[in-house]
């Protein structure tokens, strides 16, 4: 079997919901701290698909912001097809990117309702040029499908 293409290992990210500084010396209280991800593993294999589900709050969000480089992890290593990604101050390199996609759960935000499904798959192929000729893109969408 090959190597995962994304492997996840001690994940966590912690949000500071302190006061700021001169409000806590001024009127006390210490420093509030929510534990959003705590010490998350995974492998992903290559050819298959991830669904992150569970209760309202448990994480879902944040796990897949950290995977796709839109919050940074407090701690823990995220590693996609050999590369490092957790703690990379200038975000995914555009190669990482393309081959990432994170999918909303509300389809009436994310989705273009006047599109068909095979247009809503073929337009990242198109935009990130990984299939620029219309029939070979159409065959890729068909495959998918």
């Amino acid at each position: 079997m090959s190597d995962p293409i994304l492997t996840v290992t001690g994940l966590k990210k912690t949000f500071d919901l302190s006061q700021p500084f001169l409000t806590r010396l001024t009127q006390g209280g210490g420093r509030k701290y929510v534990h959003a991800v705590d010490g998350v593993d995974f492998p992903i294999p290559r050819g298959t698909t991830l669904s992150l589900v569970g209760e309202s709050g448990c994480g879902k969000s944040t796990v897949a912001k950290l995977l796709m480089g839109l919050t940074q992890p407090s701690a823990g290593s995220i590693r996609f097809d050999g590369h490092e990604l957790a703690g990379t101050r200038a975000g995914q390199p555009p190669a990482v990117r393309r081959r990432m996609q994170m999918i909303f759960q509300d389809p009436y935000a994310s989705l273009n309702p006047r599109w068909r499904v095979a247009r809503i798959i073929g337009e990242p192929m198109k935009s990130f040029a990984t299939h620029p000729d219309p029939v070979a893109r159409r065959k890729e969408v068909d495959r998918l499908l």
